[in-house]
């Protein structure tokens, strides 16, 4: 494990008595070709944390270098509050990495499900998709959810049934979730091994669409609970205009109806258009922002964030769409949906 905690400090010159701030602990695994992605997701976070709020982010790396380290670390000077450590990955890597180079998403996936087996110092982690999320909110409303006993808390996917791994379907189509942000009870995780019954589920399965939430899913046997739904809103990236049409003419509200007839657990009418309208977290899960040609409030809220990032120019080459359509758009902040 590489902890550079020490050096995190002393790279910066800061050093911050944290006693008496809510500490929160947070995850990402990925490697540095989607380092500049991800800058602005935690830049996100950074700048939407409460001033109470202490923040360790735990990074679980794949290829990285110094260099690539010190992109993340200087992010401090958005938020002094925060403290990153890395980990290097390679035990995930030794895991899942054969498996990883079949399937498109990669390693980075499969680094999240080590992230709960090797952090210390605390009992509960956030779990987080890198790179294509923003906050909107101080990110401890979320950490602190009542997780009870249960191995984690997820959404419930708003399309039934979308894995193919084909596992207790029926029961699959109705309790499905969206791992992108998943809370882990770290001492149930380890007391029930579950990075080792990960470790075989996904040598037992031919075929598994999306290895966080599928694995995750098929090891927590149902003991999760769901959050609301507003802590992963997946729902809105067209422009604002179409976004307004959407949520008004119930469309919305008909799938996500038709989706829970036989769940346990359901989203009421008022908790869909919470989430539309006031999420805590976007997750652009369908569409990225980056490949989008509509120009939205999220479209220009991930314009500013890239620029604190530091890498604004190189952000801009390498992901030109959304400035190229959202050029010659002013956003009024009072515009709303109601």
């Amino acid at each position: 494990m590489l902890n550079i905690t020490k050096l995190d400090y002393y790279y910066n010159k800061v050093y911050i008595d944290t006693s008496n701030y809510n500490h929160i602990h947070l995850s990402m695994g990925f490697d540095k070709n989607y380092i500049y992605l991800t800058l602005i997701s935690i830049v996100s976070i950074l700048k939407t944390s409460s001033i109470n709020t202490y923040i360790h982010f735990h990074i679980l790396c794949v290829n990285f270098k110094f260099k690539d380290m010190k992109k993340i670390i200087q992010l401090k000077r958005i938020n002094k509050n925060v403290e990153f450590i890395f980990y290097n990955a390679k035990q995930a890597i030794y895991d899942f990495g054969e498996r990883a180079k079949k399937e498109l998403r990669g390693i980075g996936e499969y680094t999240r499900i080590l992230a709960p087996q090797i952090v210390n110092n605390t009992n509960k982690i956030l779990l987080m998709d890198s790179g294509d999320i923003i906050v909107q909110k101080d990110i401890s409303e979320i950490y602190f959810f009542d997780l009870e006993d249960n191995y984690f808390s997820w959404i419930l996917e708003d399309v039934a049934g979308n894995s193919i791994i084909n596992y207790d379907k029926y029961f699959s189509n109705y309790f499905y979730p969206n791992a992108g942000i998943c809370l882990v009870n770290i001492r149930e995780f380890r007391k029930d091994n579950l990075y080792k019954k990960a470790f075989f589920m996904s040598k037992a399965y031919l075929t598994i669409s999306y290895p966080l939430q599928d694995i995750l899913f098929v090891i927590s046997n149902y003991k999760f609970k769901f959050m609301p739904l507003k802590y992963n809103c997946q729902q809105f990236f067209d422009n604002d205009k179409q976004m307004k049409k959407k949520i008004s003419n119930t469309k919305l509200i008909k799938k996500w109806m038709k989706n829970q007839i036989f769940s346990p657990y359901k989203y009421s009418v008022k908790e869909i258009l919470e989430s539309a309208l006031d999420p805590v977290i976007n997750h652009s899960y369908h569409n990225k922002i980056t490949k989008s040609k509509n120009c939205n409030y999220l479209s220009l809220q991930w314009i500013k964030y890239a620029k604190l990032t530091g890498f604004y120019k190189i952000i801009k080459r390498n992901y030109p769409i959304p400035f190229k359509y959202c050029k010659n758009v002013i956003y009024s902040k009072n515009k709303n949906y109601d």
